[in-house]
Parts: C-alpha cells; sequence; structure tokens
C-alpha cells in the first residue's frame, strides 16, 4: 500500500499549499419550506435531485478541474470524504484514475474527513465523528491504496479520545484551517497534547513521547468548491477557480516561503465556537441536539444510506452547509436553495421536528 506523498525536507503546507475539500451539497428540499413545516413527515431531502446534482457536479466541476491541475502538474492537498469517494467509484471512474495518477506523481496529498462531511461531530460526539473518519480511512485504502497518517479536524482542542487516533489507526497529523493570512505548523509530544482528569492509563504511557504534528491552512489558501456549485454557469466559474488555485499553488511554491512554525502552540482546554457567527453556532446546538436523540446505536456508517432518517440528518449535517448561512452568498450570481441564510436555519429546526416525531414513532 502506497503512504500518502511528502517530501521530508518540506512541511505538508509548504509542499502541498493549497487545499481543495472534496464533499457534495446535501441539501437540496424535497418541497417549498412551507409544505414541509406544515407537514413534518414530508421527507426532508430530495434524494433524486441530489444525486441529479452530483452527476452534474462531477462532470462539469470535479473532473474537468483536476484533469487541469493534472495536465499542469500542480500540487494540492485534498480533504475528501468516504461519501464522495463511493459515489465516484460507483459512477464516476474517471475522477478515481485522475486521483490515483496525481498520487502517482506525487500531486495529490490525501487527508480524511468525516465519511459524510459531518466533521463537527468531532465537537460534540467524538466516537461517532471517529467512526466516520474510520469509514473514510477504509475507502481511501480501497480505491486510492493510501495510507494516511493525518485527518481534517475543524477544531482542535485537549480531549482524550483523539488520542486513539494515534494508537489505532497511526494518525499523527491533525489538519484543519484558520482565517488568518498564512497556514502554520507545530510539533509537539502527545503528553503535552494529553487532557486527562483520572488516573493511570497503560495505553497512553506507552506513547505519550510519540510527536505530533498540527497544521493548518490559512482560509485564503482553502477551496470548498461551494461559490462554484451554488454559481449560475458552473463551466466558467471551475475555469476561473482552477486558474486561481493553479496561480497561488505555483506563486507559493517558487517562492518557497517558510510556513510559520512555533515550538508550542495554545490548545483549547475545551471546544470553543467564539470564531463562528451566530447562525453558524445555532446549527452546531441543532445538529448536538439531534445527534443525541438518535444515540450511537444508529451510527454505523454502512446502513446510514438505507435509513431515510439517519440519510435526512446526514444529509443536512454536512460542513458544506454552512455555507448557506452567509448573507454574501445571496446575490443575483448564485442558484440557492432557500432564500436567506434563515430559511436554512428553519430548514434545520424542521428536520429536528421531523426526528423526533419518527423516533416516537418508532418507540411506540
Amino acid at each position: 500500500m502506497r503512504r500518502n506523498p511528502i517530501d521530508s525536507s518540506l512541511s505538508l503546507i509548504q509542499e502541498y499549499p493549497v487545499n481543495i475539500s472534496l464533499s457534495l451539497i446535501f441539501s437540496y428540499p424535497s418541497k417549498p419550506l412551507i409544505d414541509i413545516l406544515q407537514n413534518p413527515r414530508t421527507p426532508f431531502v430530495d434524494k433524486a435531485l441530489s444525486e441529479s446534482q452530483w452527476n452534474i457536479e462531477f462532470e462539469d466541476i470535479y473532473i474537468p478541474l483536476f484533469e487541469f491541475l493534472l495536465q499542469q502538474q500542480i500540487k494540492v492537498s485534498v480533504t475528501v470524504t468516504g461519501h464522495f469517494l463511493d459515489i465516484a467509484s460507483k459512477k464516476h471512474p474517471k475522477m478515481i484514475e485522475i486521483m490515483n495518477k496525481m498520487i502517482t506523481k506525487n500531486l495529490l496529498y490525501i487527508i480524511p474527513d468525516a465519511y459524510w462531511g459531518s466533521s463537527y461531530l468531532s465537537m460534540y460526539y467524538f466516537d461517532w465523528w471517529q467512526d466516520e473518519i474510520a469509514g473514510t480511512i477504509e475507502r481511501i485504502q480501497e480505491y486510492l491504496d493510501i495510507q494516511v497518517n493525518s485527518v481534517f479536524i475543524p477544531l482542535i482542542y485537549r480531549q482524550l479520545p483523539l488520542e486513539k487516533l494515534i494508537t489505532k489507526y497511526h494518525i499523527h497529523q491533525f489538519i484543519s484551517s484558520i482565517s488568518e493570512t498564512r497556514g502554520g505548523q507545530s510539533s509537539m509530544k502527545l503528553k503535552a497534547f494529553r487532557r486527562f482528569h483520572g488516573g493511570k492509563v497503560t495505553w497512553i504511557k506507552d506513547i505519550e513521547n510519540e510527536d505530533i504534528q498540527i497544521s493548518w491552512y490559512s482560509n485564503r489558501y482553502s477551496f470548498d468548491l461551494m461559490n462554484i456549485k451554488s454559481h449560475k454557469d458552473m463551466q466558467i466559474m471551475t475555469k476561473s477557480v482552477a486558474l486561481e488555485i493553479a496561480l497561488i499553488a505555483t506563486k507559493a511554491q517558487i517562492t518557497t516561503v517558510q510556513s510559520k512554525k512555533s515550538p508550542t502552540i495554545r490548545i483549547q482546554e475545551e471546544r470553543n465556537w467564539s470564531r463562528y457567527p451566530n447562525l453558524d453556532k445555532a446549527i452546531f446546538r441543532l445538529w448536538e441536539y439531534s445527534t443525541y436523540m438518535l444515540g450511537k446505536e444508529h451510527a454505523e456508517i454502512d446502513t446510514i444510506d438505507d435509513d431515510p432518517l439517519m440519510r435526512n440528518l446526514f444529509y443536512s449535517m454536512n460542513k458544506d452547509f454552512l455555507y448557506y448561512l452567509g448573507y454574501e452568498h445571496y446575490s443575483k450570481k448564485y442558484i440557492m436553495p432557500f432564500t436567506s441564510p434563515y430559511e436554512a436555519f428553519i430548514h434545520i429546526q424542521n428536520t429536528i421536528i421531523q426526528l423526533e416525531i419518527l423516533l416516537k414513532e418508532r418507540e411506540s
């Protein structure tokens, strides 16, 4: 099995200066919102519409974009979900072929995200998030023959379960993004990262001197492709973003500016949502409540897509959904499934109502 290609003399941010998020949009309403509110049993997501849209995105965005990066020999990292890889393998194998060619040429560094893109689970249901990471790692091994050593996590804070990724999956690098002008990295011993109030834990003692890396991409160098997906002319926008990625990545590699290094980095003791807008934080609380209702027994990755209840939840929990909460995205250039950020928020509230109703029906 191949390892993630990286030059040991360079940091991840130096060698792969641009990160692209490969996810899917799951939030296509089945009917106008007012109809759904009047009848909470109405399906929350139109799966046929969603799948049709995914096909368009592969043909008009993902495949052309990565073909261009391959032809121009542009080095990038990708944060990829297991579900994206499953859809690509079954319906768009050309995408998998392009990714494998880029890996062979050391043009692509693979970073696993939660299987359904619901990476914010790591803030409030860590074991469930870890199961989703495991699902993506399995798909990466199956389709790309890559042994990963890093994971994407949106918010890093001290918690004991994070250390289990090191022992179970040999993860030694945690990657996130920040709203600063430059990316950076830090390295520390596992025992310096630990937050544990309790007695001796032998499995931690055995690995407490192992090094872990924390790397963060600047938002300027992170592309989630949502501006393309919601643009009225996706093909033209894809060309524009492809050129922008190529320009930024090439310039960064030519200048070889050292990424910001620090012998220490301040890791939050508890989760901190202060950098998120109020609507985002309200959505997190709804997602947290919904996962609390569902419980761990519903989290089996292979059965979620067969369960309408779980599928609706995870289609809405995808991190790309936060794009719909930004006022600046509602303009004539973009086609949005909602009329405003507030309607997007109500859309999530409605699925929580559906969850409560359906769970009560199951109990009875």
